[in-house]
Parts: C-alpha cells; sequence; structure tokens
C-alpha cells in the first residue's frame, strides 16, 4: 500500500488532538455529562483502575495508543456520508477505545489485548471503524508482518459491508488490488491481505487480525477459535468479535457478554481481553429518549436523533418491531418469542368498522376476494381465511374453521373455550368422526367460489398436492402456493401486523379468530426474520385462524386486488 507521508509537526499535532479526544471522552463519562449506561462506566473505570496499579507488567503508552489514529486521519477517508472523501477521524468515544486497544503493551512493545468484544447498537460507525482497524493491521508500515487478516462472517453477504468499509476507506493510488467477486472478496498488495471468508481459512496461514461481523449470529466458536488459536505464534495480532445484541440467550454470543460484564464489573479477571458494551440499563424507560445515548454514543453523529425517534413511533404498538428496536437500536438482549397481538387495538379496531358499529351484516355476494387455507392435523384446526379488499386499503376478512367431532369435547376440555357456542354461531363447523372430513372443506370452498368472485387461495405449498388431490377441479385455477418458510412469511407477517395496527382489517366479531390472534406468539431469529409460532408452555394454545389471516391478506396485496366500492356498500343494519 502507498502510505502517505506527514511531518513530525503535523504527527505531534495529530498526537495531541487523539490524547485531548481520549481524556474528554473519560471525563464526559465519569462526570456524568455524557449519560452513559453501567458497562460504558464499567469500561472507563477499568481503564483506571489498571492505570493505577498496572496488570502483569503491561504499561500504558499514549505514543503507541494514538499510532493507528494518525495512521487513520493520513491514510484513509470517511467511506460515506456528508464527510465522504475527507480524512478518517473517529469520534471521541472510539479514539479512546483505539487508545487503550493499542497503548497498553509490554517492554519489548508487544500489545496487551489480543481479543476484543465491541457489543453496540447499530449504525454507530462500528463496520467502519473495525475496517479502518484492519486496514492498519494489514497494511501501516511498522505494524503489518505478512500475515493475512479477515473479515469473518456467517455468510459472505453478511461480511460484505465491513468489507465494502475496508474498500471505501481507500483513498484513490492506494497502491491495493481488490477483487470483489461472488466468491471472492479481497484487498491486497505485494506483503498484505484482507479477506472475507465464512470458514476457517483453507491456507493453515495465522490472522494477524481479524474481524467476527455480527457476532450473534454465529451458533458456534469453531470460527473464532480458528483464529484464537494462532495467537500463540503472533503476540501483537488481534481478534475483535463486533455485534448488536440478539436474541438468542443460551448462544455463544451471550455467553461472551455475559462475561464481558463480570470483567468490567471487576468479579472476573482477564487480563488480555478488552470488552466493551453499550446499552441501557435495566430499569431505564426505553421510551424515554434520554437513554438512548447510553447505546448509540454516535447519537447525533452517524446516528439521526429523529429517526431514530421514528423508528421507535414505528415500533411501539407492534410486538415483533419492537424486538428489533431493543435488540438493534437499544442493544438489548431479549427473549425471541415476545406475545404478537396487542388484543386491545384489536377489539378496538378489528372486531367493528367504526366505533360503536357492533352488529352489522356484510354483504359482500360477487365481490372480489382472496383465500388463505391452512390443513390441520387431527388435534388442530383447519382454518380458511377470505379477504375482501376495500378501495380504502382497507380488508374485510371472513374465517371458518373445522375440527373433528370425536375431539370436540377434548379440544374444549383442552383449550378451554367455548367450543359448542362457536359451532352453533357458525365459526367453526364439527366434521363426523375422530379426523377431519374435508369433504366439509370442498363444499364450502365450493360455496364461497360460487358466491364471490374468488380470484386464489394461498396454500401452504408443502400441502398444496394433498389439496389438489382432495379439492374439486375449479381448485387447480385459482390455488396459489404460498411458503410458510421464515424468510419468505416474515415479510406477510409484518405487513398484517401493521395493517392491524392501523385498524385497515375487520375480522367481524368472530370470537374463534380472536382468541387464536391472542394466542400467536412472534419469533425472530438473529437476522430479525420473524415467524408466529404458538407457545410451548400454553398446550391450550391455536394459530390456524391467525396464520391463514395472514396468508389472505398477503395474497390479496400481492395480486393488486380490484377494488369493491364504498365500505357502506358492503353493511347493512339490522
Amino acid at each position: 500500500m502507498t502510505e502517505r507521508k506527514i511531518s513530525a509537526q503535523m504527527r505531534q499535532k495529530l498526537h495531541e488532538y487523539f490524547v485531548d479526544q481520549y481524556a474528554r471522552y473519560r471525563d464526559a463519562v465519569l462526570s456524568g455529562e455524557r449519560i452513559a449506561g453501567r458497562l460504558e462506566r464499567d469500561m472507563i473505570e477499568r481503564q483506571e483502575r489498571d492505570l493505577a496499579n498496572p496488570p502483569g507488567g503491561w504499561i500504558f503508552s499514549e505514543t503507541m495508543g494514538t499510532r493507528p489514529l494518525i495512521w487513520f486521519a493520513a491514510n484513509l477517508k470517511f467511506p460515506s456520508g456528508d464527510r465522504k472523501g475527507e480524512p478518517l477521524k473517529l469520534s471521541s468515544w472510539q479514539c479512546w477505545i483505539v487508545m487503550v486497544l493499542f497503548g497498553w503493551v509490554d517492554k519489548r512493545g508487544n500489545r496487551r489485548f489480543m481479543d476484543a468484544y465491541i457489543e453496540i447498537a447499530r449504525k454507530n460507525g462500528k463496520s467502519s471503524w473495525a475496517a479502518a482497524i484492519l486496514l492498519y493491521l494489514a497494511f501501516a508500515t511498522g505494524e503489518r508482518n505478512g500475515n493475512p487478516c479477515y473479515i469473518a462472517a456467517t455468510s459472505l453477504d453478511q461480511a460484505q459491508e465491513c468489507f465494502d468499509r475496508a474498500r471505501d476507506e481507500l483513498p484513490p493510488g492506494a497502491g491495493v488490488n481488490i477483487t470483489n467477486s461472488k466468491y471472492n472478496k479481497t484487498i491486497y498488495d505485494e506483503s498484505g491481505r484482507i479477506q472475507a471468508v465464512t470458514a476457517s481459512p483453507k491456507d493453515g496461514k495465522l490472522p494477524h487480525g481479524a474481524i467476527i461481523d455480527e457476532y450473534h449470529q454465529h451458533k458456534d466458536n469453531e470460527l473464532v477459535n480458528s483464529f484464537t488459536s494462532g495467537n500463540v505464534s503472533d503476540p501483537n495480532s488481534l481478534t475483535m468479535r463486533i455485534t448488536t445484541a440478539g436474541t438468542d440467550l443460551n448462544g455463544v454470543c451471550k455467553e461472551e457478554h455475559d462475561k464481558g460484564e463480570r470483567v468490567l464489573r471487576g468479579d472476573l479477571s482477564i487480563e488480555r481481553y478488552f470488552f466493551c458494551i453499550y446499552t441501557i440499563d435495566d430499569g431505564d424507560d426505553e421510551a424515554d429518549p434520554k437513554v438512548w445515548a447510553k447505546a448509540n454514543p454516535n447519537l447525533g453523529v452517524s446516528v439521526d436523533t429523529a429517526l431514530l425517534q421514528g423508528r421507535y413511533d414505528y415500533s411501539k404498538s407492534s410486538a415483533a418491531d419492537m424486538v428489533v428496536f431493543r435488540t438493534k437500536n437499544l442493544n438489548v438482549w431479549v427473549h425471541s418469542l415476545a406475545k404478537w397481538m396487542n388484543m386491545e387495538i384489536w377489539e378496538q379496531k378489528c372486531t367493528t368498522l367504526a366505533d360503536g358499529w357492533r352488529k352489522l351484516d356484510l354483504n359482500l355476494d360477487g365481490n372480489i376476494c382472496y383465500g388463505g387455507l391452512d390443513l390441520s392435523s387431527n388435534s388442530d384446526f383447519t382454518a380458511f381465511t377470505l379477504d375482501f379488499p376495500l378501495e380504502d386499503g382497507r380488508h374485510v376478512q371472513l374465517t371458518h374453521c373445522w375440527i373433528a367431532e370425536d375431539m370436540k369435547d377434548t379440544i374444549a376440555r383442552q383449550c378451554r373455550i367455548p367450543l359448542d357456542r362457536w359451532i352453533q354461531a357458525g365459526w367453526v363447523t364439527a366434521t363426523p368422526g375422530a379426523v377431519i372430513d374435508y369433504t366439509y372443506v370442498q363444499e364450502y370452498l365450493t360455496e364461497c367460489y360460487m358466491r364471490y368472485r374468488l380470484e386464489y387461495i394461498a396454500c401452504d405449498r408443502w400441502k398444496i398436492e394433498e389439496l389438489v388431490r382432495i379439492m374439486p377441479p375449479w381448485f387447480t385455477d385459482v390455488a396459489y402456493e404460498f411458503s410458510q418458510g421464515l424468510k419468505t412469511m416474515s415479510p406477510s407477517i409484518q405487513q398484517f401486523e401493521r395493517a392491524y395496527l392501523e385498524g385497515r382489517v375487520f375480522a367481524a366479531d368472530n370470537e374463534c379468530v380472536t382468541w387464536m390472534m391472542s394466542c400467536a406468539e412472534v419469533w425472530q431469529d438473529s437476522t430479525g426474520n420473524v415467524k408466529l409460532v404458538k407457545p410451548k408452555r400454553r398446550t391450550e394454545a391455536r394459530i390456524d385462524g391467525t396464520i391463514t389471516s395472514v396468508m389472505a391478506l398477503d395474497c390479496a396485496i400481492k395480486h393488486d386486488a380490484e377494488p369493491v366500492g364504498d365500505v357502506s356498500d358492503l353493511i347493512s343494519f339490522f
């Protein structure tokens, strides 16, 4: 890499500037000027304890600590944003961390910290910051040693963001080669290399530096161990695990988080491991914007306060969205399961078309509609939902369920529901025998097909062949394959959630559907995808009608439904 040379005078000015930034951040946290979380204060206090009583013969050198920061300013540029193309200078909290990571050395100049765990909310510049450190390790004179550096993630797509930051931080004429193909992402010159990987490097070379990106997505430490095991031969190697909080409370990342809390509190000593955790504290009001700075030290810099407020306002009524907001924007570890439906909103907005309209009769004959159909096992309900889209963006939904007559009493007792009343009301049909007789389902669907303009029926892709076999010939003309997989159904669930929260879904006074809505919990994976599940601790829960309601709305929206007119055309009072 072609490095920019700066004068001794400029180097000294930059050194003094970064030492001042280090002190400003420390003093702001300890004085209370900065609203800091407990773990952030613990991080500063750990450093102050170490300065007072240096562990293991280590010394803290400000000169060593500012070296990478000076190199960043001289050789790298902001990769994006309003300052794109300007020399890269980090925020004071980032300067403090870099100085601590690189400033602790022994008498030979070898660094103390070989591992770093950095947990912080999204959009606080962690990818750009970590990429700058990796560029320094790979290409800086006096630092690089010929060993490669790696960006490691669960997929190359995940590694792409940090790789792009490293590439874009290099100025024109940096004198490096860049390969950025689907299977090979490498920045290299004759003596340094940064490569994105998803598994242990196959060439056997030990890394001088490694970023483990979005560590909360890693299921185990196999990849991490492949890097850290080589540290015994390179005393200045550095492995950085950078992440936000997640939802796997039994995973390797949460285990590392808990270890970090103990180290920062002083309950556990791991001399050569640096921990940094920015999060709100237990008992904080997550609705209070004042505490958001605890998880977002770049609030007002790379994190826009107004946009963060908008994100909270968008999420506060949705269980699924709040899981994402807490983990990604407040950096709080939360359980992946949460109650999905806000039943107060559902009953206020979705079981009546307007305040006081409790009793109404829908005259939907001849109108366009879309269906969602889900077959069941013997102990579950088979459910079918029809969705009638209105021209004002609202949707009328009619749901019907079936159970096996011989299972009726067992289900009623187990689920603690008034099945007899629901059957009498016409919301549920009990078919004769020990299993659901799909002839009754076929007859109901045929009646709907003849009565309405039934355009499509969304069907579980894994059961569509069985449905085609048992349904009448017309069924193949309207059957629409719907995947209930996590990645494909997640947008449909979130779409339904927004619609019901805004009062755009009307499900009439169907007590069976309301009960099923109350049963649903939302589960989120590490990437933010969600699915609806029955709570395992509640054997009485059923969500079949919830799933078909989501499917029917998705089917209606995807197929660009023809509006059916004003809502007043569809109702008549009695």
